[in-house]
């Protein structure tokens, strides 16, 4: 009986070894900073455990996002700290085509409706 199980649990692993397909980075990858917002204000206490930043990459004005299955709002703030753009992002949607008029440097903000944000930095 020990062996049966055995020999089902490896076929399992086995399988699910072979149904994941290796992800294709299109781009390059965005480095993230984890940001809190204040604890005090929002009535929250910060995560113990580690934040874990999405897989965000850009090529040209598109931004792909991997396997992101929650709801964000994307923010771009220019040189001066100034709001630029702003979109809604539905959970598991693969990608984003930012604005073809928007070029320069510009501090990317991922938000979820938690106590953290990602921030990151573009060139448009």
């Amino acid at each position: 009986m020990k062996q049966i199980f055995i020999s089902i649990m490896l076929c399992v692993m086995s399988l699910s070894a072979f149904c994941q397909r290796p992800q294709v980075i299109h781009g390059t990858l965005i480095e993230w900073q984890v940001r809190y917002f204040d604890p005090v204000i929002i009535g929250h206490q910060t995560p113990k455990s580690p934040v874990q930043a999405p897989v965000v990459s850009i090529d040209d004005h598109t931004l792909y996002l991997y396997d992101v299955d929650y709801d964000l709002t994307l923010c771009l703030l220019d040189e001066d700290g100034e709001e630029v753009y702003t979109v809604f992002i539905p959970a598991n949607t693969a990608s984003v085509v930012l604005p073809a008029a928007l070029t320069g440097d510009y501090e990317l903000n991922l938000y979820t409706d938690g106590i953290y944000y990602f921030a990151g930095w573009v060139e448009l």
